[in-house]
């Protein structure tokens, strides 16, 4: 999301999202392109986001709404993709 306006739409529980970042530091499911559906909020602008194997808080500039889709993903939404190995001190 590029405006903090867009977290007014958010409806926690209906509002699907879609991962623009790569946060597979924290999770190896959390790949650009993931789905999740949020279901609350943490902080004033971090969403609590639950996708089918954990659920995570998101920064809201690290998703962007996915129209016409609501409820849960399942693991077909998800992108197929096989984690590279990390090395230590790597981001």
């Amino acid at each position: 999301m590029d405006d903090r306006n867009e977290l007014s739409k958010i409806v926690f529980g209906e509002t699907r999202v879609i991962l623009t970042r790569d946060l597979s530091v924290m999770n190896p499911n959390l790949v650009p392109g993931a789905q999740g559906l949020v279901i609350g909020k943490i902080a004033n602008y971090t969403l609590k986001v639950a996708f089918p194997k954990v659920t995570v808080g998101i920064n809201w500039r690290d998703c962007d709404i996915l129209a016409g889709k609501t409820g849960m993903p399942t693991d077909a939404d998800q992108p197929k993709v096989i984690p590279k190995p990390r090395h230590m001190g790597e981001e």
